[in-house]
């Protein structure tokens, strides 16, 4: 299968790419999708109070766990079907769940870049907990908008 062309679509700056993993025969296929907006592209790391007796000056600090936010991603389309079957996977409930990797990519406005200078970060163990179809009106029989997609992951990183 061919990887979708987005960069004719001067508003979708960010590309969503999935592995080709996920579980059983019904597992997602390399997919790609492109989206206007995305947020949750962050870390958080809890930190711990430790009352260290004969230290008077205040506490020691200790590091905690991390946590990532859902990502979430708007106002997107995608021209494959092997996302919509990973999406469906995430929602039937069935065993094994369709964990999936993935990388979101940044792209300028004016695409000036090549895909391996774009900004990007990757996540691992993702499953899509909400999604959302935009309106079907006026648009091609092929491309599929997606009005919000909401992926929950187990790590994020950037990596370029």
């Amino acid at each position: 299968m061919t990887e979708p062309d987005f960069t004719f679509f001067s508003t979708f700056n960010f590309e969503l790419t999935l592995s080709d993993h996920g579980g059983g025969e019904k597992a997602a296929l390399a997919t790609t999708a492109a989206f206007s907006a995305v947020s949750g592209l962050e870390v958080s790391l809890e930190s711990v109070a430790l009352r260290e007796g004969g230290y008077n000056a205040g506490e020691r600090r200790l590091v905690g766990k991390t946590s990532h936010p859902a990502l979430v991603l708007k106002r997107g389309v995608t021209r494959d079907r092997g996302f919509w079957l990973w999406v469906q996977r995430c929602f039937d409930g069935t065993f094994p769940l369709p964990y999936v990797d993935g990388e979101v990519r940044v792209y300028p406005s004016d695409r000036r870049i090549m895909d391996e200078d774009a900004a990007t970060w990757r996540f691992r163990n993702g499953l899509a907990t909400k999604v959302r179809s935009a309106d079907l009106n006026a648009i091609s029989a092929t491309d599929v908008p997606i009005e919000e997609l909401h992926i929950v992951h187990e790590h994020l990183e950037r990596v370029r």
